[in-house]
């Protein structure tokens, strides 16, 4: 009984949620002013959130125990070949952002929070097409 998903219908306002909390953590980790380790947990949070949506149009929850780690790993099998690259990618800054914020001060460079936020904006890009297309083909 302990399987770390579990099948859940979701709503409009529920993508809607998580997309405006992705969208909202993506602009706050823009803000060049932060520590880059503030910025580039921030742009995880942004593709955690997004990670979220796409296991949700697809009618899957993941259960508290293992969140992050099981969403990156639900969400690959889940995603078409040409972006199933980002799981990987995302669940390798999963490990990253948990030592910046749990373990140690200044684990991120420039250049991979700058990364971290490119790769965030090209997924949520993908992930809004998407709930666009099956929003329409739900009502068409």
């Amino acid at each position: 009984m302990n399987e770390p998903t579990r099948p859940a219908r979701s709503s409009r306002d529920e993508v809607a949620q998580l997309l405006a909390i992705a969208e909202r953590d993506l602009g706050q980790a823009r803000i060049v002013e932060l520590h880059l380790d503030t910025r580039y947990s921030l742009a995880y949070n942004a593709a955690l959130q997004l990670a979220t949506v796409v296991l949700r149009l697809h009618g899957v929850r993941v259960r508290k125990e293992g969140f992050h780690r099981t969403t990156f790993a639900e969400l690959e099998p889940r995603l078409p070949d040409s972006v199933r690259s980002f799981a990987d990618y995302f669940d390798r800054a999963r490990r990253k952002r948990h030592a910046a914020g749990y373990e140690r001060v200044g684990v991120v460079s420039e250049g991979e929070a700058d990364d971290l936020i490119r790769q965030v904006e090209l997924f949520q890009a993908w992930v809004i097409e998407e709930v666009s297309r099956l929003r329409d083909y739900a009502n068409g």
